[in-house]
């Protein structure tokens, strides 16, 4: 028996499917807009109103494959079927009217990081899915629906932390290098050379 649970998704006769997303970074005039109260998970350490979010949503089709009830206590083991997973990195400025050159040029570095490492999601996200198709996961709770809803939630969270490894993580390492190197006084790179410095930093 199949058992989907819909997040988010589309139809596809392949096992694990990916949807990326496109970058795109949104420049908003902080006089004249209302700056969200919900903000990105990580932001610019010089300008806190610039922020990001690296988004990945898992989809799951999974086959029930074992289930125990004993004194009211459920343990349900599920096989992992059908991956989806979506990804997107909504990136905002919330920016003065008559904000400089150098503040732009310093905010746009974020995102030609972060665009670097995003540039490989997809690919992680595939084999984030790959590596849990096909494999069982365990949850036990005092009914069977919300059994079935944490042995999801495993193979959801073990996808959600390698996806964090190999791309999320590095792109926080890198722009806190960058915002160390451009606060620095005594830098005398430019933005360009700074984020080069910065990704292969966070890649050591």
């Amino acid at each position: 028996m199949l058992l989907p649970v819909v997040l988010a998704g589309c139809v596809d006769s392949r096992a694990v499917t990916v949807r990326r997303t496109k970058l795109f970074a949104h420049k908003h005039d902080v006089t004249h807009e209302t700056k969200p109260k919900t903000q990105g998970e990580f932001h610019c350490a010089a300008n806190p109103n610039t922020f990001w979010d690296f988004k990945f949503i898992p989809t799951l089709a999974v086959e029930r494959t074992k289930m125990i009830k004993e004194n009211n206590w459920y343990s349900v083991k599920v096989k992992v079927k059908h991956v989806t997973v979506e990804t997107a990195l909504p990136f905002d400025m919330w920016l003065p009217e008559n904000a400089s050159d150098s503040v732009i040029a310093h905010e746009d570095g974020h995102v030609r990081i972060c665009r670097h490492f995003y540039r490989d999601a997809a690919h992680q996200a595939r084999k984030c899915g790959l590596h849990i198709l096909g494999r069982e996961f365990v949850g036990e709770a005092k009914d069977e629906e919300t059994a079935m809803k944490l042995a999801i939630s495993a193979a959801n969270s073990e996808m959600l932390q390698t996806y964090r490894e190999k791309i999320v993580e590095p792109a926080d390492r890198a722009s806190a290098a960058y915002d160390k190197i451009m606060t620095d006084k005594s830098n005398k790179l430019s933005v360009s050379d700074a984020i080069e410095k910065a990704i292969g930093d966070a890649q050591k």
